[in-house]
Order: C-alpha cells, then sequence, then structure tokens
C-alpha cells in the first residue's frame, strides 16, 4: 500500500502529538501535530505563491503543487551545487541534513503517511463522484476511435523502444534473477511507464480544463468523452490481466479462476448494495432540498471501509474508494452535496501533504548515472509525440483543422494526481529506482507543463474569423427568418424573454428561430455537457432533461405555429465559462443576435444566481460573434408574458446616433411589422445641429429611412427631442412617459452626446453602457418595464 514518499521499510517510531510548551523548555517542532500543522501551511503557501508566479504561463495546479512538493521536499539547489566541481564535496550536507530532520523525522512520518494517504482516498472518491461512467457509452464515433488508438497504438509503438535499454551496458542480472537498469529500475517497470504515458484520465484532463476554461468547449468535450474511452481500455487490459497472472503463477489455472470469481462476486455484491443504497438517498431528498448530514457521514465511513477493503482483496487502498464514486448519480442532490462538503478539506488541506510526500520521495541527489535518465525522458517524449500523431491523423483523412486535432492530442497528454500514484506504486514495491521516479515525475511536469502553454496559445474557442453569414441587425433582410439565442439561468427572465420572441416573428416568410439555451451550473460533475433537445428530424430529445422554462417557449411555438420556432438546448457547465456555451451556440448557429438577462440589483432575486448572471455578461460582449441584446428584467413575480390571443405590446426607443443605436433602430423596425406593438421613438438632438441644411450623416439616412418605412402606420410615432446639454438631456429622458413593456436603447451613444465623458464615473454597471445603467437604477424601480441594451457587432 503507498501512501507518499516514505519508504515502506523506515521504522514505526511514533513522536509526542502535542508539546507542553515553551515555557517548559520544549520544542513544539519534535511533536507530531505542530510538525504536521506546520508541514499544511508552508506546502499550501508554497503552491499558491508558485501558482501565481506562474499564471502568465498559464500554468495549471497540478504542476504547481509537484513544484511547490519538490522544492519543499529537498533542498534542491544546494542539492544540484553539491554535484558541481565548484564546491567541496560535503559544503552543503550539513544544511540538508539539518532541514531534513525537522520536516521530514522518521518519528513524525506516521501522521503525515495517514493524513495523507486519507487525502488522496477522499480525491478518488470525489473524482468518482464527479465522473458519469455513462459518457463513455454515449462519446460518439469520433470519440470512441480517438480513445481507443489514443491508449493502444503509444503503448505498442513504445514497447519495442524498451527493449533499447536492455541492450545497454547499464543492463545487469542481480541475484534474484531480475533485468534491472542502473538508476532507473527493473526491466518490466518500462511496460507500466508505457501504459502510463498512453493513458489519458478523465478526471485529471477535466481538472485542467477547467482551470484552463476549456471545459465546456467543442474539443473539451471531445477529449473528456476519449479520455473515458481510454481509462476504460486501459483498465481493461492492465488491471485485470495481471491479477489473472499472479494468481495463476500461485494457485494455477484452476485456482486462479475460483479465487478470481469468488472476489469479484463478493466485489460486485457489496457495489450493488452501494449503488442502491445511493439511489435510496437521492430518492429521500426532496427535490431542491439539501442532503441530511446523516447521509453525509455514513457516506465517508463508507469510503474509508471501502479503502480497508480494497486494501485487504490485494488493490491499492484508493480503487476501491474511485468504483464507489462512480456509483455515486453526480450531479445535485447526492454528489453535490459530496463535493461541497468534502472538496476543500481533501484538495486544500489533506491533499497538500501528499504532494510533501511526492516531493520529498523526489530525491535528486539519488541520481548517479544521468544518460540513462535522459534516455527514459526521451522514452516519455516519444510516447506524447505519438499519441499527438494519433489525433492528428484523422484530421488530415478528413481535411478538418490539423491545429485543433493537434490541441486535443496535447490535451489527452495532460497528467496529475492519478500518474503520480501509479509511478509512486511502482517506487513503493521497489520496481522503480529511486532515481528512475524522479525522471517520471519530472516528466510529468515537463509534459503537463508544456501541454498546457501549447494549448492555451493555440487553441481560441470562440474565434469566428472563419464565420460567413450576417452577423448584424442591419445586414438582416426582411423577409428573411430571424435567428436569435437566448440564454436564461433561472426562470425570472422568462417572461420578458417570451415576449421579445413573440414581437421578433411577424408571419411565416417572416419567422423567429429562437435557440433557447437553459444554463445549468456544473456541481458534483467533471465534464461539461451541451444538451439538444431537438434533433434534424425536429423530434424532441433527451425529454427528462427539459424543465419548465423549456416548456414555456415550447407552448408559445405551439400557439405560435409557423411563425415562432424553439429548439431548446441545456448547458451544464461552471459560472466562469457559461459565456462560451452562449457564443460557441451563436457561431455553429450562425444567428445574428444573442440575448442574454441581466436582472435588476434591486429585484429580490436569487443573490448568487443573478451575480452569476451579470458576471456573464462582459464575456459574452467582448467575445460574442453577432449583436447582443442585454435584457434588463425585472423579477418573475413582477413580470409575466402577455396574452398571445389579445397581445399589446409597448416599445419605447431612446436613439441619439452610433452603431449600437442604429443596430437598436434595426431591431425597432422589425418590430414595428408586428401588428400587435406599438412603438415610441424619441431622437435626441443636440440644439447646435438642429439646421434644415445639416450635412446628412450615416445616422440621419438610418433614422430617416426608418421613418419613411413606417410613415404609413399609425403604430408607430417618433419625435425629436432638442437639448442644449446632459443636464437637459437626462431631465429629457426622466420626463419621457415611461409607462411601456420594453425600452431600446444602444449600449453605447454618439460621441457627439457627451454622455460618457459626463455620466461615466457614476456608472455602476460598464457592461450597460450610460443610459442602461440609467435606466437600470433605483431611479426607475416604479416601472415594470424591461430595457433591452442593444451592442453592435464589430463596434
Amino acid at each position: 500500500m503507498a501512501t507518499n514518499g516514505a519508504e515502506e521499510q523506515a521504522p514505526c517510531i511514533v513522536a509526542k502529538p502535542f508539546s507542553n510548551g515553551v515555557f517548559y523548555h520544549e520544542e513544539p517542532l519534535r511533536d507530531a501535530i505542530p510538525l504536521f500543522m506546520l508541514q499544511i501551511i508552508i506546502t499550501v503557501l508554497t503552491s499558491r505563491i508558485i501558482y501565481f508566479l506562474l499564471r502568465p504561463l498559464r500554468q495549471p495546479r497540478i504542476v504547481c503543487d509537484i513544484i511547490g512538493g519538490i522544492l519543499l521536499g529537498h533542498p534542491v539547489l544546494p542539492s544540484l551545487l553539491s554535484r558541481l566541481p565548484f564546491f567541496p564535496r560535503g559544503t552543503f550536507d550539513h544544511l540538508i541534513q539539518n532541514y531534513t530532520e525537522m520536516l521530514f523525522r522518521q518519528d513524525a512520518l506516521s501522521l503525515t503517511r495517514t493524513m495523507a494517504a486519507y487525502g488522496v482516498m477522499l480525491k478518488f472518491f470525489l473524482i468518482g463522484v464527479k465522473i458519469d461512467p455513462r459518457d463513455a457509452w454515449r462519446c460518439g464515433k469520433k470519440a470512441f476511435f480517438i480513445g481507443f488508438c489514443s491508449m493502444m497504438v503509444p503503448f505498442v509503438v513504445l514497447i519495442p523502444f524498451a527493449w533499447l535499454f536492455k541492450s545497454r551496458e547499464y543492463v545487469q542480472e542481480d541475484k534474484s534473477t531480475i533485468s534491472v537498469v542502473d538508476g532507473i529500475g527493473q526491466t518490466s517497470v518500462f511496460i507500466d511507464i508505457a501504459a502510463t504515458v498512453s493513458a489519458s484520465s478523465p478526471p485529471v484532463l477535466a481538472d485542467i480544463l477547467t482551470e484552463l476554461r476549456l471545459l465546456n468547449t467543442e474539443l473539451g468535450r471531445l477529449a473528456v468523452s476519449a479520455s473515458m474511452v481510454n481509462e476504460i481500455t486501459r483498465w481493461t487490459i492492465f488491471a485485470i490481466f495481471p491479477v489473472v497472472q499472479l494468481r495463476w503463477d500461485k494457485n494455477g489455472v484452476i485456482g486462479a479462476l475460483l479465487e478470481l470469481g469468488t472476489s469479484l462476486a463478493i466485489v460486485i455484491s457489496v457495489f450493488v448494495m452501494i449503488s442502491l443504497w445511493m439511489r435510496w438517498i437521492v430518492r429521500r431528498t426532496p427535490k431542491g432540498g439539501r442532503v441530511g448530514e446523516v447521509h453525509i457521514l455514513m457516506v465517508m465511513l463508507a469510503v474509508l471501509a471501502m479503502g480497508v477493503m480494497s486494501d485487504a482483496f490485494g488493490l491499492g487502498f484508493m480503487d476501491a474508494p474511485l468504483i464507489m464514486g462512480l456509483l455515486v448519480p453526480d450531479g445535485p442532490p447526492l454528489g453535490m452535496a459530496l463535493v461541497e462538503r468534502l472538496e476543500l478539506i481533501s484538495t486544500e488541506v489533506l491533499l497538500p501533504v501528499f504532494f510533501l510526500g511526492i516531493g520529498w520521495a523526489t530525491n535528486f541527489a539519488s541520481i548517479q548515472q544521468p544518460l540513462p535518465l535522459l534516455w527514459l525522458l526521451l522514452f516519455m517524449l516519444a510516447g506524447h509525440v505519438v499519441k499527438v500523431l494519433v489525433a492528428v491523423a484523422p484530421a488530415v483523412y478528413s481535411k478538418s483543422s490539423i491545429r485543433n486535432a493537434a490541441v486535443l492530442g496535447l490535451i489527452l497528454n495532460f497528467k496529475g494526481l492519478v500518474e503520480l500514484m501509479v509511478y509512486l506504486n511502482l517506487k513503493n514495491v521497489t520496481v522503480l529506482d529511486p532515481a528512475g521516479y524522479v525522471a517520471v515525475v519530472v516528466g510529468i511536469v515537463i509534459a503537463t507543463a508544456i501541454s498546457s502553454l501549447l494549448v492555451s496559445i493555440l487553441y481560441d474557442p470562440l474565434n469566428s474569423s472563419g464565420m460567413v453569414g450576417y452577423r448584424t441587425l442591419q445586414h438582416l433582410k426582411s423577409q428573411e427568418q430571424f435567428c436569435l439565442v437566448a440564454s436564461v439561468l433561472n426562470e425570472d427572465p422568462v417572461p420578458a424573454l417570451l415576449n421579445l420572441v413573440e414581437v421578433s416573428g411577424v408571419d411565416e416568410q417572416s419567422s423567429v428561430c429562437a435557440y433557447v439555451l437553459h444554463l445549468v451550473e456544473l456541481g458534483g460533475r467533471s465534464s461539461s455537457s451541451l444538451i439538444a433537445h431537438r434533433n434534424h428530424k425536429d423530434v424532441f430529445v433527451n425529454l427528462g432533461q427539459m424543465d419548465r422554462v423549456h416548456n414555456a417557449f415550447i407552448n408559445v411555438e405551439k400557439k405560435k405555429e409557423g411563425v415562432v420556432i424553439v429548439h431548446p438546448f441545456t448547458a451544464i457547465s461552471p459560472y466562469a465559462t457559461m459565456h462560451q456555451d452562449i457564443c460557441s451556440l451563436a457561431m455553429k448557429k450562425k444567428v445574428p443576435f444573442i440575448i442574454v438577462p441581466f436582472p435588476r440589483k434591486d429585484s429580490g432575486g436569487s443573490s448568487e444566481v443573478d451575480q452569476a448572471a451579470r458576471s456573464i455578461i462582459p464575456q459574452v460582449l467582448s467575445q460574442a460573434p453577432c449583436s447582443v441584446g442585454v435584457l434588463i428584467h425585472q423579477t418573475l413575480t413582477s413580470s409575466r408574458p402577455l396574452a398571445l390571443e389579445h397581445f399589446n405590446y409597448c416599445v419605447r426607443v431612446l436613439f441619439w446616433g452610433g452603431n449600437d443605436d442604429r443596430e437598436a433602430l434595426a431591431y425597432t423596425a422589425r418590430l414595428a411589422r408586428h401588428a400587435g406593438v406599438r412603438i415610441f421613438v424619441s431622437r435626441f438632438l443636440p440644439l447646435v445641429h438642429r439646421r434644415e441644411d445639416k450635412e446628412m450623416t450615416w445616422d440621419d439616412m438610418i433614422f430617416k429611412e426608418f421613418t419613411r418605412a413606417n410613415a404609413d402606420n399609425e403604430r408607430v410615432a417618433v419625435e425629436e427631442i432638442a437639448v442644449n446639454d446632459v443636464d437637459q438631456m437626462i431631465s429629457a429622458i426622466r420626463s419621457i412617459e415611461m409607462e411601456c413593456d420594453l425600452v431600446i436603447v444602444g449600449r453605447r451613444q454618439s460621441t457627439s452626446t457627451l454622455l460618457d465623458k459626463a455620466l461615466s464615473e457614476w456608472t455602476e454597471s460598464p457592461e450597460l453602457g450610460v443610459v442602461g445603467d440609467m435606466l437600470a437604477s433605483s431611479d426607475f424601480a416604479n416601472y415594470s418595464f424591461s430595457v433591452l441594451v442593444v451592442q453592435q457587432h464589430g463596434s
């Protein structure tokens, strides 16, 4: 059983837990508990400092944790300097010895090992909780092919290279007639290293992709799906075969089959009962409620029991907790509750102690022959290169993006905690020498660091340079279908969005197609997902994951058949990357307009969800491939959809000029064609520009074209308001009759208005613009209207 880097044959000496204090002339760090707390403090602080320093290089947390553990595990700089000819031999030996005796005393290591083992056990359990095994069967042919080949091809290619080490002078036969390579270990270790290099762990990929904010991108989802197939392939070949071979050697074929069958029967029985127990807990938890504390406590005790059982059956102590985690239904309520309660203590408190043990085991002073280790690093590098080529090959064949295929191969090369545990077990059973262990840990750091940096540089999930078609409302033809993406985090903006969808559809020749994207927070699971609820055959699918949000829009489609078309989607992702789901869907569907809701700050809704909704908007505005409308709405109780049979909708438009105002007027022109919509347009003009012979500007052209097109429309009224300065402009806005359903403004107005210069420092929400922020303020809290702030794409 492996815990951390301590040698298994070390004497089991236990220090006193606590000291009597400095007043009794005792040194606190000579006792176990104070030393353990010091180890946690310095490890966490060192890792965080390194993470802060390496942020410009886009390095994930796992790289910083390993580097921090190595720096703390041994005085690396003195160890390397002592090997240089400039310094006399033994110059730094005293310093190294004092440091090691203080932080890694043998009498205090038992506590460190135990807590590190418990932290790893909880982490592997949470890894299993976050994974949905069913995703491996829903991955698709492309992910299955890449996942299977990315495991088998590098492994098959690396095995012949492993025999090259045997033919070198470093190979010798020890007393037990086991072939070894000096400085690396037994020759059989190359098979394990080749398998580990070829493997891709889903939780490792998911954690790093989350840090890089790429988890819910197209390549991120494909990589996680492919890694699940990769991991299943590895388990099938390299987990079952060694067990069968070991039993065969000891008991013969009949004994091996009998012992294996008995073990499997016991394990399956236990896990069937655990699965039924987990589902019983889910059924007992009310919808939207919290899982009881007793259930969380019993699950934690069961994790410990699974660790004991796993160790008793000859497996690693983390294998059974991992499998138990796979049996827990991911997401809310149980999966999310377990992650919320256990993630902090396992990842931020106990796991750093494990990395400290990793650093202690990574002893650079054990390197006596650097050349074999260099060959070992090249051996691992060859596997990573082959893995990238395996991902690129299908792209070359199908003439798709080679760059994205190479990025996918780099993502599959991410390494982390799972690979560290594999190598640590090999070291503890003496298959891998200490110097060889140093080489493989360095290989993990190099592979993950380089891959993360290259992925960040090469992959832009929202690159719209290759997008063709209309991306602004001004370029949309009047008789063309109007497509938009409407994102929803909760039910509050649904009534206002339903009204917008209704007024955007004029008739069957000028219908509206709404891609309704319900955003759900990713909790208690590692892989994000984008679920389409309507297929290409116009049939609704994945009905079990549809909710009232989707049904509200579908009901409008049924009542306005042929005029309103709804395509419902569900995106499950972290709050920090939800904007990628919105923008990528808009890019894929080539829509000209995105609508994102912005809850009023005084609306009284859910603070956490409302804050998440507001945080999405700046990212959407900066990365959207089309024009964007920010819908400032009231809570669900203060707004409601209008009856479709007697639809009467009033719109007020405030126009100054500029790209965004012209885009807002272009959307208004479409609404003016709806029979149930009344529109009042107010154009603000400085007094100095009110001349009959003034120069015809672009704003004048657009505004006059709108006026001319609606000259015979009794439902459209236009007025021009002359203002002399900013104060008059603000007074004019406040004096306008705002008893309407919707106010439309541009996010940024023409520079001649001077609004930005005068009011920008008073703006609370810059993403709304000066006028939008004013209309969303408490000054207009008594009005029930919604506000649509429009930004033109590319402006």
